[in-house]
């Protein structure tokens, strides 16, 4: 599947983007008003990784967290 780590499966989330106006209270302004809200898409960090795995070679979409975590070797 495309956009998703192959390791833990890890997808894209939906979240809200909020567009504010205004000036803040605690810097002397009436407060910030909300004028928007749109749904978008947040991607996981996915990089390409080789992995040798009983004498093949694997290639593989993983995200930055397995890689971190060196769950892939």
């Amino acid at each position: 599947m495309a956009k998703v780590c192959e390791l833990c499966g890890k997808g894209p989330i939906v979240v809200n983007s909020v567009i504010r106006r205004g000036k803040a209270r605690a810097a002397g302004g009436v407060g910030r008003k909300t004028t928007g809200i749109s749904k978008t898409r947040q991607l996981p960090n996915l990089q390409p990784v080789r992995i040798r795995k009983e004498g093949a070679v694997l290639r593989l979409r993983v995200c930055t967290k397995c890689l971190k975590s060196a769950h892939t070797l």
